[in-house]
């Protein structure tokens, strides 16, 4: 076990010092968003011109243009944890209950956010928008993020056993339902769109910000929400699809597994955020590519 969760530190840490932002912050701004909708920067200033209606399709594109960004790629990390965490002894409607209650503590968030979003008007958002709080804003969110993972992924992988034991029982109880695992997943992921600093996100905030609307504000971030867990949730279903009686044969005669599996990926989640968005920026010790000169 240790030394499963070594190698997933190790190798969280190679993908977070070689992460190319570039590449995947490219796909996103010049394919998902430029061939859709088209230059996000020009349309964040649009709203006189669009319209109320367009911001919804606006923030879809900016969810889902940031599926594999470095501020939410480790959205696929919480995936084994989510499938993991249905029933094993029941199928039916138990694996869809867990999707919705992940969907949920996303929507909450993000609804939370948009109303403060919504409060910020044209020139609160330019200011919210500005490079150094932003930035500063995504270190703080991820790293908190990322240490929440990692102690969790610690705690699913046995590590902290002696500690877990004094928590009370009705506590743990709680905390090891399924709805409760996939809410606090879907909390997490929700929380992503609070730290996120890609810009087309941002041009989405200004877009948002513009209609000076808590209340709409709180509608167009909640799409946004769906968008960014679009693929993830679409991953989920197939999986569950294809593979739901086979999964729960699998938790049935080798639960530690799915244990493992869930625990690791949670552990290389936030080791990734702690990494890519903490250390590196504190100590600037990543951007290995870059320092390299290989892209």
């Amino acid at each position: 076990m240790l030394r499963w969760t070594l190698v997933t530190i190790a190798a969280a840490v190679v993908i977070a010092g070689f992460w190319n932002y570039h590449v995947v912050d490219g796909f996103g701004r010049d394919v998902v968003a430029g061939r859709t909708i088209g230059d996000t920067s020009r349309l964040a200033q649009g709203y006189d011109a669009y319209g109320a209606g367009f911001g919804f399709l606006f923030a879809a594109i900016a969810g889902l243009a940031a599926t594999f960004t470095a501020c939410n790629c480790v959205v696929f990390a919480m995936l084994p944890g989510l499938i993991c965490s249905t029933d094993r002894k029941r199928q039916g409607a138990r694996p869809w209950r867990a999707l919705g209650a992940f969907v949920a503590g996303v929507l909450v968030v993000c609804a939370a956010y948009g109303l403060y979003v919504g409060t910020l008007g044209a020139e609160g958002v330019a200011a919210y928008n500005e490079r150094g709080a932003r930035l500063a804003q995504a270190q703080t969110v991820f790293t908190t993020i990322g240490l929440v993972m990692l102690v969790w992924g610690i705690v699913e992988l046995g590590f902290a056993g002696a500690l877990v034991e004094r928590v009370a029982l009705p506590v743990r109880a709680f905390f090891g339902t399924t709805t409760a695992k996939a809410g606090i997943i879907g909390t997490l992921v929700g929380l992503f769109a609070v730290g996120r600093p890609f810009p087309v996100f941002r041009e989405f905030l200004t877009y948002a910000a513009s209609a000076e609307s808590p209340l709409y504000g709180a509608g167009v971030m909640m799409v946004q929400g769906l968008g960014q867990i679009a693929v993830m949730a679409v991953l989920f279903a197939v999986m569950v699809w294809l593979g739901g009686r086979r999964l729960v044969r699998w938790a049935a005669e080798k639960p530690h597994q799915p244990v493992l599996l869930s625990g690791l990926a949670l552990v290389a989640g936030g080791t990734f955020f702690v990494f890519y968005w903490g250390l590196a920026f504190a100590l600037d010790i990543g951007r290995w590519g870059f320092k390299l000169g290989w892209y």
